[in-house]
């Protein structure tokens, strides 16, 4: 898989510690939601500017910690086992790919005491969750978003989201982007590009990676809004999010089915790892989307346009 580094100036907060290797799952009062531990893992702000170079490489076994720290940010407070859905991703290592700090960059940085080689900064892949319906992770990915959205979203929306998970004669994949909250949007058109182009060969020998549809689970905040008896239009819709990962209003707007449920009682502030007292009040969701795979060229052609340097 070709490799696409990238040279950014990016304020890195201190990233929160792993669990250690004889835990099997992070107990739910330990595990914070949208990065809460990443970013409050010191009470002193971290106010230095780090120049990394980042690289794409093929998930290994040496980034399941990694892998499943990010995936823990996603389905915090939840019973999704995250060890087996990292081990999912590590078994389909040819599609999606990790983003590390570039080898170069490290060889001139071997001098340091950080033994920084293994961390993962973010990851992509996509999970026939049709093909993979019995594995006890996505069974469980399925029952969560099913039973959450059901206390929020119309009867009518639920059972349409339950007929497309349920549906084996259409291939949908559960498309994961995680990154650090600080981590730039100018790598979002590599990453997604990169993906496809993974899913394309993938798909040319295997017909199970020849997707239908694909499933997000997007982190997002909602400012408190006015109750409203009138139906809004998509476009006010998405503009009550700020998504987490900035491209992903993009695939709301491609959407076919969106849902939300709120992701923790507690509220949260700014989204960019900076936090002011004058923040204004948001609350933590997560947002459900069903997106045509027919959409994806145009969805590309839009994160190229809107966040490529």
């Amino acid at each position: 898989m070709a490799t696409y580094p990238k040279k950014k100036r990016v304020d890195l907060e201190e990233k929160e510690t792993d669990s250690s290797d004889g835990q099997e799952e992070m107990d739910d009062e330990n595990i914070g939601d949208d990065d809460d531990d990443f970013l409050e893992s010191s009470d002193e702000e971290v106010n230095e500017e780090v120049e990394i170079e980042f690289e794409a490489f093929p998930p290994q076994d040496n980034d399941f910690h990694g892998i499943k720290r990010l995936l823990q940010h996603l389905f915090s407070r939840t019973k999704v086992n995250t060890s087996q859905l990292t081990d999912l991703i590590l078994s389909q290592n040819h599609v999606g790919c990790v983003l590390k700090q570039s080898d170069d960059q490290l060889v001139e940085e071997s001098d340091s005491d950080d033994d920084n080689d293994d961390d993962v900064f973010g990851f992509t892949t996509v999970l026939n969750i049709i093909e993979k319906k019995n594995t006890e992770c996505i069974q469980e990915i399925h029952k969560l978003i099913v039973d959450k959205c059901s206390t929020c979203n119309s009867e009518a929306e639920v059972n349409e989201l339950s007929q497309i998970l349920g549906d084996d004669s259409r291939n949908v994949g559960l498309l994961l982007c995680e990154r650090f909250v600080n981590i730039p949007p100018q790598l979002a058109p590599p990453l997604h590009s990169s993906l496809q182009n993974d899913i394309r060969i993938a798909g040319a020998k295997n017909p199970q990676m020849k997707f239908d549809y694909y499933l997000l689970m997007s982190r997002a905040y909602q400012q408190p809004q006015l109750p409203s008896s009138k139906k809004k239009t998509k476009a006010q819709d998405i503009n009550e999010w700020i998504f987490t990962n900035a491209e992903d209003g993009i695939f709301f707007k491609e959407s076919v089915l969106t849902l939300h449920y709120p992701s923790q009682i507690d509220q949260a502030g700014a989204v960019d790892g900076k936090w002011k007292d004058d923040d204004t009040e948001m609350k933590t969701f997560r947002v459900v989307m069903v997106v045509p795979a027919s959409k994806m060229n145009n969805i590309l052609a839009e994160i190229q346009e809107a966040f490529a340097v």
